[in-house]
Protein backbone atom coordinates (compact mmCIF):
# COMPACT_ATOMS: atom_id res chain seq x y z
CA UNK A 1 0.00 0.00 0.00
CA UNK A 2 1.32 3.58 -1.26
CA UNK A 3 1.91 6.03 1.61
CA UNK A 4 -0.61 8.82 2.01
CA UNK A 5 0.73 12.71 1.16
CA UNK A 6 0.77 15.03 3.15
CA UNK A 7 1.54 18.37 2.66
CA UNK A 8 3.69 19.90 5.71
CA UNK A 9 3.60 23.71 5.86
CA UNK A 10 5.83 25.00 8.56
CA UNK A 11 6.58 29.06 9.22
CA UNK A 12 9.93 29.64 10.39
CA UNK A 13 8.62 31.10 13.84
CA UNK A 14 7.67 27.14 14.15
CA UNK A 15 11.09 25.26 12.82
CA UNK A 16 12.08 24.42 16.32
CA UNK A 17 8.50 22.32 17.35
CA UNK A 18 8.23 21.07 13.30
CA UNK A 19 12.06 20.08 12.96
CA UNK A 20 11.49 17.14 15.80
CA UNK A 21 8.61 15.53 15.06
CA UNK A 22 8.33 15.37 11.37
CA UNK A 23 11.43 13.00 10.77
CA UNK A 24 9.43 10.17 12.95
CA UNK A 25 6.33 10.43 10.50
CA UNK A 26 8.27 9.88 7.34
CA UNK A 27 7.79 6.39 7.20
CA UNK A 28 4.35 6.17 7.38
CA UNK A 29 3.54 9.19 5.29
CA UNK A 30 4.84 10.77 1.91
CA UNK A 31 5.60 14.32 2.99
CA UNK A 32 6.41 17.10 1.17
CA UNK A 33 7.72 19.86 3.50
CA UNK A 34 7.54 23.84 3.03
CA UNK A 35 9.25 25.79 5.00
CA UNK A 36 8.13 29.55 4.85
CA UNK A 37 11.29 31.80 5.54
CA UNK A 38 11.18 35.66 5.16
CA UNK A 39 14.14 37.19 3.00
CA UNK A 40 15.34 39.02 5.80
CA UNK A 41 15.72 35.98 8.35
CA UNK A 42 18.81 33.10 8.47
CA UNK A 43 17.20 29.63 8.23
CA UNK A 44 17.96 27.92 11.53
CA UNK A 45 18.83 24.35 11.56
CA UNK A 46 20.04 23.87 8.09
CA UNK A 47 22.19 20.94 8.60
CA UNK A 48 19.07 19.02 10.14
CA UNK A 49 16.68 19.99 7.15
CA UNK A 50 19.05 18.96 5.04
CA UNK A 51 19.29 15.67 6.60
CA UNK A 52 15.90 15.18 5.85
CA UNK A 53 15.76 15.87 2.15
CA UNK A 54 16.76 12.08 2.42
CA UNK A 55 13.25 11.22 3.73
CA UNK A 56 11.14 13.66 2.61
CA UNK A 57 10.62 16.32 -0.11
CA UNK A 58 11.90 19.58 0.94
CA UNK A 59 11.19 23.14 -0.27
CA UNK A 60 11.99 26.82 1.02
CA UNK A 61 9.74 29.48 0.20
CA UNK A 62 11.18 33.04 0.42
CA UNK A 63 8.18 35.53 0.86
CA UNK A 64 9.49 39.44 1.88
CA UNK A 65 11.11 41.31 4.41
CA UNK A 66 7.87 41.19 6.33
CA UNK A 67 4.95 39.18 6.69
CA UNK A 68 2.48 42.05 5.82
CA UNK A 69 4.59 42.55 2.71
CA UNK A 70 2.83 42.55 -1.22
CA UNK A 71 5.81 40.18 -2.04
CA UNK A 72 4.68 38.25 1.12
CA UNK A 73 0.99 38.12 -0.27
CA UNK A 74 2.35 36.94 -3.77
CA UNK A 75 5.00 34.11 -2.37
CA UNK A 76 2.09 32.85 -0.49
CA UNK A 77 -0.83 32.40 -3.58
CA UNK A 78 1.78 31.36 -5.50
CA UNK A 79 2.82 28.38 -3.13
CA UNK A 80 -0.81 27.83 -2.26
CA UNK A 81 -2.08 27.29 -5.70
CA UNK A 82 0.73 24.91 -6.10
CA UNK A 83 -0.23 23.18 -2.92
CA UNK A 84 -3.83 23.19 -4.48
CA UNK A 85 -3.04 21.54 -7.30
CA UNK A 86 -1.35 18.40 -5.96
CA UNK A 87 -4.59 17.70 -4.35
CA UNK A 88 -2.45 16.07 -1.28
CA UNK A 89 -4.80 13.81 1.33
CA UNK A 90 -3.85 15.99 4.29
CA UNK A 91 -2.15 19.84 4.94
CA UNK A 92 -0.65 20.30 8.50
CA UNK A 93 0.48 23.72 9.12
CA UNK A 94 0.34 26.22 11.99
CA UNK A 95 -1.40 29.40 12.41
CA UNK A 96 0.72 32.28 12.02
CA UNK A 97 2.67 34.94 9.64
CA UNK A 98 -0.49 37.20 10.02
CA UNK A 99 -1.97 38.69 8.09
CA UNK A 100 -2.33 36.38 5.22
CA UNK A 101 -1.34 33.07 5.94
CA UNK A 102 -4.37 31.88 7.22
CA UNK A 103 -6.83 33.26 4.59
CA UNK A 104 -4.70 32.07 1.70
CA UNK A 105 -4.95 28.64 3.01
CA UNK A 106 -8.22 28.58 3.49
CA UNK A 107 -8.59 29.48 -0.22
CA UNK A 108 -6.29 26.70 -1.19
CA UNK A 109 -7.29 23.32 0.89
CA UNK A 110 -10.37 20.97 1.57
CA UNK A 111 -11.07 21.90 5.20
CA UNK A 112 -11.83 18.39 5.72
CA UNK A 113 -8.44 17.32 5.01
CA UNK A 114 -6.46 20.30 6.75
CA UNK A 115 -5.41 20.36 10.15
CA UNK A 116 -4.32 23.93 11.82
CA UNK A 117 -2.12 23.92 14.98
CA UNK A 118 -2.78 26.63 17.37
CA UNK A 119 0.23 27.22 19.88
CA UNK A 120 -1.39 29.99 21.55
CA UNK A 121 -5.66 29.42 21.50
CA UNK A 122 -5.16 31.87 24.55
CA UNK A 123 -2.89 34.82 23.62
CA UNK A 124 -1.17 36.10 26.74
CA UNK A 125 -2.05 39.84 27.28
CA UNK A 126 1.04 42.16 26.83
CA UNK A 127 1.93 39.58 24.07
CA UNK A 128 2.90 41.36 20.73
CA UNK A 129 -0.12 42.52 18.63
CA UNK A 130 -2.59 40.99 21.18
CA UNK A 131 -5.78 42.26 19.72
CA UNK A 132 -5.04 41.66 16.56
CA UNK A 133 -3.81 38.08 17.33
CA UNK A 134 -6.79 37.40 19.20
CA UNK A 135 -8.98 38.28 16.22
CA UNK A 136 -6.53 36.24 13.47
CA UNK A 137 -7.22 33.25 16.24
CA UNK A 138 -10.81 33.25 16.37
CA UNK A 139 -10.68 33.87 12.17
CA UNK A 140 -8.85 31.05 12.03
CA UNK A 141 -11.30 28.55 14.19
CA UNK A 142 -14.15 30.06 13.01
CA UNK A 143 -12.87 28.60 9.50
CA UNK A 144 -11.29 25.54 10.12
CA UNK A 145 -12.95 21.97 11.12
CA UNK A 146 -9.65 20.38 12.07
CA UNK A 147 -6.84 21.31 15.08
CA UNK A 148 -3.81 20.52 17.33
CA UNK A 149 -2.81 22.42 20.32
CA UNK A 150 0.29 21.40 22.10
CA UNK A 151 -0.33 21.42 26.05
CA UNK A 152 -3.53 19.94 28.06
CA UNK A 153 -4.56 23.69 28.67
CA UNK A 154 -4.45 24.87 24.97
CA UNK A 155 -6.80 21.73 24.12
CA UNK A 156 -9.02 22.29 26.50
CA UNK A 157 -9.25 25.94 25.80
CA UNK A 158 -9.51 25.46 22.13
CA UNK A 159 -12.72 22.82 23.05
CA UNK A 160 -14.10 26.12 24.94
CA UNK A 161 -13.85 28.28 21.91
CA UNK A 162 -14.64 26.70 19.39
CA UNK A 163 -17.78 24.85 20.45
CA UNK A 164 -16.31 21.31 20.54
CA UNK A 165 -14.72 20.88 16.77
CA UNK A 166 -12.39 18.59 16.36
CA UNK A 167 -8.56 18.54 17.77
CA UNK A 168 -5.70 16.44 18.71
CA UNK A 169 -3.42 16.90 21.63
CA UNK A 170 -0.10 16.21 21.17
CA UNK A 171 2.76 17.50 22.78
CA UNK A 172 6.24 19.88 22.06
CA UNK A 173 8.60 17.02 21.08
CA UNK A 174 11.43 18.08 23.91
CA UNK A 175 14.00 20.60 22.50
CA UNK A 176 17.19 20.01 22.83
CA UNK A 177 19.99 22.15 21.29
CA UNK A 178 22.52 19.61 22.32
CA UNK A 179 25.73 19.56 24.72
CA UNK A 180 28.49 21.45 25.73
CA UNK A 181 31.86 20.77 26.70
CA UNK A 182 32.29 24.14 28.88
CA UNK A 183 33.12 23.09 32.74
CA UNK A 184 30.59 25.07 35.09
CA UNK A 185 33.18 27.14 36.50
CA UNK A 186 30.77 29.28 39.01
CA UNK A 187 29.34 27.21 42.13
CA UNK A 188 26.65 29.68 43.35
CA UNK A 189 23.20 28.44 42.97
CA UNK A 190 22.17 29.78 40.06
CA UNK A 191 18.48 30.93 38.79
CA UNK A 192 17.67 31.85 35.07
CA UNK A 193 15.01 33.45 33.15
CA UNK A 194 15.80 33.50 28.76
CA UNK A 195 14.38 34.50 25.68
CA UNK A 196 12.64 37.63 24.64
CA UNK A 197 11.65 39.70 27.36
CA UNK A 198 8.29 40.85 26.98
CA UNK A 199 6.14 42.69 29.12
CA UNK A 200 3.56 39.97 30.38
CA UNK A 201 6.58 37.47 31.45
CA UNK A 202 7.23 40.06 34.43
CA UNK A 203 11.00 40.14 34.39
CA UNK A 204 10.90 43.09 36.68
CA UNK A 205 9.78 40.73 39.70
CA UNK A 206 12.29 38.21 39.18
CA UNK A 207 14.60 41.44 39.63
CA UNK A 208 12.73 42.74 42.70
CA UNK A 209 12.48 39.10 44.17
CA UNK A 210 15.97 38.32 44.09
CA UNK A 211 17.06 42.26 45.15
CA UNK A 212 14.84 41.17 48.33
CA UNK A 213 16.63 37.53 48.46
CA UNK A 214 20.17 38.93 48.49
CA UNK A 215 19.09 40.78 51.76
CA UNK A 216 17.82 37.65 53.97
CA UNK A 217 20.47 35.19 53.29
CA UNK A 218 24.19 34.47 53.19
CA UNK A 219 24.06 31.90 51.08
CA UNK A 220 25.66 32.96 47.47
CA UNK A 221 23.27 33.04 44.47
CA UNK A 222 23.09 34.47 41.45
CA UNK A 223 20.81 35.08 38.32
CA UNK A 224 21.14 35.03 34.56
CA UNK A 225 18.98 37.17 32.84
CA UNK A 226 19.77 36.50 28.85
CA UNK A 227 17.71 37.27 26.08
CA UNK A 228 16.83 40.20 23.85
CA UNK A 229 14.75 42.90 24.92
CA UNK A 230 14.12 46.31 23.38
CA UNK A 231 13.61 48.16 26.54
CA UNK A 232 16.21 47.16 29.07
CA UNK A 233 16.85 50.30 31.25
CA UNK A 234 13.83 50.17 32.45
CA UNK A 235 14.85 47.01 34.04
CA UNK A 236 18.02 47.58 34.23
CA UNK A 237 17.37 50.26 36.85
CA UNK A 238 15.82 47.93 39.22
CA UNK A 239 19.03 46.73 40.20
CA UNK A 240 20.69 47.49 43.16
CA UNK A 241 23.21 44.77 43.58
CA UNK A 242 24.56 44.09 39.95
CA UNK A 243 27.08 41.94 41.66
CA UNK A 244 23.91 38.88 41.82
CA UNK A 245 23.19 39.70 39.04
CA UNK A 246 24.41 38.22 35.22
CA UNK A 247 23.04 40.19 32.40
CA UNK A 248 22.93 38.98 28.71
CA UNK A 249 20.68 41.40 26.96
CA UNK A 250 20.73 40.10 23.06
CA UNK A 251 19.54 37.19 20.91
CA UNK A 252 19.75 33.88 22.52
CA UNK A 253 21.59 31.82 19.62
CA UNK A 254 20.81 27.85 20.12
CA UNK A 255 24.37 27.17 19.97
CA UNK A 256 24.48 29.00 23.03
CA UNK A 257 21.57 27.53 25.16
CA UNK A 258 23.18 24.25 25.96
CA UNK A 259 25.95 26.49 27.98
CA UNK A 260 23.34 28.59 29.54
CA UNK A 261 21.26 25.92 30.63
CA UNK A 262 24.64 23.94 32.33
CA UNK A 263 25.30 26.97 34.30
CA UNK A 264 21.99 27.20 36.08
CA UNK A 265 19.69 25.16 38.27
CA UNK A 266 16.85 26.84 38.21
CA UNK A 267 14.59 28.17 35.52
CA UNK A 268 12.33 30.81 36.48
CA UNK A 269 9.14 32.42 34.90
CA UNK A 270 7.11 34.25 37.39
CA UNK A 271 4.75 35.58 34.37
CA UNK A 272 1.28 37.89 34.88
CA UNK A 273 0.16 35.35 31.93
CA UNK A 274 0.45 32.71 29.33
CA UNK A 275 -0.82 30.06 26.88
CA UNK A 276 2.66 27.95 26.86
CA UNK A 277 6.33 28.59 27.56
CA UNK A 278 8.75 27.02 24.88
CA UNK A 279 11.54 27.96 27.10
CA UNK A 280 10.09 25.72 29.54
CA UNK A 281 10.30 22.79 27.47
CA UNK A 282 13.51 23.21 26.82
CA UNK A 283 14.15 23.59 30.53
CA UNK A 284 12.72 20.51 31.16
CA UNK A 285 14.63 18.85 28.70
CA UNK A 286 17.70 19.71 30.43
CA UNK A 287 16.11 18.51 33.46
CA UNK A 288 16.07 22.20 35.07
CA UNK A 289 13.46 22.37 37.51
CA UNK A 290 10.99 25.54 37.05
CA UNK A 291 9.64 28.13 39.63
CA UNK A 292 6.64 29.85 37.77
CA UNK A 293 3.46 30.98 37.83
CA UNK A 294 0.84 29.52 38.94
CA UNK A 295 -0.91 29.28 35.71
CA UNK A 296 -2.84 26.53 33.91
CA UNK A 297 0.14 26.30 31.30
CA UNK A 298 2.82 25.54 33.85
CA UNK A 299 0.65 23.39 36.35
CA UNK A 300 1.53 20.44 33.51
CA UNK A 301 4.25 20.52 34.51
CA UNK A 302 5.35 21.52 37.91
CA UNK A 303 4.06 19.65 40.94
CA UNK A 304 4.59 22.55 43.58
CA UNK A 305 7.56 21.26 46.04
CA UNK A 306 8.13 17.96 43.97
CA UNK A 307 9.03 18.99 40.42
CA UNK A 308 9.30 22.84 41.20
CA UNK A 309 7.98 25.35 42.72
CA UNK A 310 4.56 27.59 42.04
CA UNK A 311 4.03 30.89 43.01
CA UNK A 312 1.04 33.64 42.92
CA UNK A 313 1.23 35.18 39.40
CA UNK A 314 3.68 37.95 39.04
CA UNK A 315 4.16 38.41 42.98
CA UNK A 316 7.52 39.45 43.84
CA UNK A 317 7.02 38.23 48.11
CA UNK A 318 5.92 34.63 46.65
CA UNK A 319 8.82 34.28 44.42
CA UNK A 320 11.47 35.75 46.93
CA UNK A 321 10.04 32.46 49.65
CA UNK A 322 10.44 29.96 46.53
CA UNK A 323 14.19 31.42 45.83
CA UNK A 324 14.64 31.04 49.33
CA UNK A 325 13.24 27.58 50.01
CA UNK A 326 14.97 26.57 46.76
CA UNK A 327 18.39 27.93 48.44
CA UNK A 328 17.93 26.50 51.70
CA UNK A 329 17.12 22.83 50.18
CA UNK A 330 20.52 22.75 48.02
CA UNK A 331 22.00 20.48 46.93
CA UNK A 332 19.83 17.21 48.60
CA UNK A 333 16.65 18.67 47.78
CA UNK A 334 17.52 19.93 44.23
CA UNK A 335 18.89 16.60 43.48
CA UNK A 336 15.51 14.85 44.46
CA UNK A 337 13.48 17.75 42.29
CA UNK A 338 15.73 16.80 39.78
CA UNK A 339 15.03 13.15 40.06
CA UNK A 340 11.08 14.09 40.17
CA UNK A 341 11.18 15.91 36.74
CA UNK A 342 13.46 12.93 35.07
CA UNK A 343 10.80 10.83 35.97
CA UNK A 344 8.10 13.37 34.39
CA UNK A 345 9.73 14.07 31.88
CA UNK A 346 9.95 10.33 30.89
CA UNK A 347 6.64 9.57 31.43
CA UNK A 348 4.92 12.96 29.55
CA UNK A 349 7.49 13.29 26.66
CA UNK A 350 8.27 9.86 24.97
CA UNK A 351 8.78 11.10 21.41
CA UNK A 352 7.26 7.37 20.01
CA UNK A 353 4.04 8.03 21.83
CA UNK A 354 3.91 11.67 20.68
CA UNK A 355 4.46 10.48 16.97
CA UNK A 356 2.08 7.83 17.05
CA UNK A 357 -0.96 11.07 18.38
CA UNK A 358 0.30 12.59 15.25
CA UNK A 359 -0.32 9.46 13.03
CA UNK A 360 -3.49 7.91 14.62
CA UNK A 361 -4.81 11.65 13.88
CA UNK A 362 -3.15 11.75 10.71
CA UNK A 363 -5.48 8.97 9.65
CA UNK A 364 -8.19 9.65 11.03
CA UNK A 365 -8.67 12.70 9.38
CA UNK A 366 -7.46 11.33 5.46
CA UNK A 367 -9.67 8.41 6.22
CA UNK A 368 -12.63 10.81 6.59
Amino acid sequence: MSKKRVCWITSTAFLDTDIYILPLLTDKFDISWKIVKRSSTKLEYADKIEELKNKADVEVVTIGAKYSSPESFSALRKMFKAVKKQKFDLVYTAMGDFPYFVPLLHSAVNTDKAIVAIHNVHVPQGGVNYRLIKKYNRYTISRFKHFHAFSESQYKALKEVSNGKDALYAPFILKSYGTTDKKRTDSRITFMNFGNIRPYKRLDVLIEAAERVQQQTDVPFRVIIAGDCPDWNKYGALIKHPEIFDIRIGRVENDDIPALFNESDYFVAPYQDIAQSGSAIVAINYDKPIIASDLEAFREYIKDGKTGYLIKPADVSSLEQAMLTAISSYPDGYGETVARLQQMKQDKFCDEAIAQRYSDYFDKIIQG
